[in-house]
């Protein structure tokens, strides 16, 4: 299963969201991320702070969209304002972070909601029949 983390930058939200992704991950997904606009570097605040947290973000950069699969499970909005090019998703959820301001908070929101989406695929895959987030 295909899941992309999309958003402006790919410097902080969504590189987050692979980032926890990998983390999480069984070998049931196949995770990538990528930024409608992206940022030259990661964002030097949210990598101190995963580093500390003991994620290391050394492998990862922003990288358009154009990286993405051509066709997606999953796409996952993080919330950040933005229209995403229409790509082939059997799925669109938006994690709606557009409003968290607060690094750190936002960190753990999306270390949470990966988990959450995680395990909602996971039952659906099991069932068959989970269609939303």
């Amino acid at each position: 299963m295909k899941i992309g983390f999309v958003c402006n930058g790919n410097s902080f939200k969504s590189i987050i969201g692979e980032r926890f992704g990998n983390e999480f991950n069984d070998g049931t997904f196949e995770i990538y991320s990528a930024g409608t606009k992206p940022a030259e570097k990661l964002n030097e605040a949210g990598k101190k702070i995963m580093e500390s947290k003991g994620y290391s973000m050394d492998g990862y950069f922003p990288e358009d969209m154009d990286t993405l699969p051509k066709k997606l499970d999953v796409l996952v909005k993080m919330g950040c304002n933005i229209d995403c090019p229409i790509y082939m998703a059997d799925k669109v959820v938006n994690f709606g972070l557009e409003d968290v301001d607060d690094k750190e908070e936002c960190i753990e929101l999306i270390k949470m909601k990966v988990k959450g989406l995680f395990e909602t695929l996971k039952r659906g895959k099991k069932g068959e029949s989970a269609t939303s987030c």
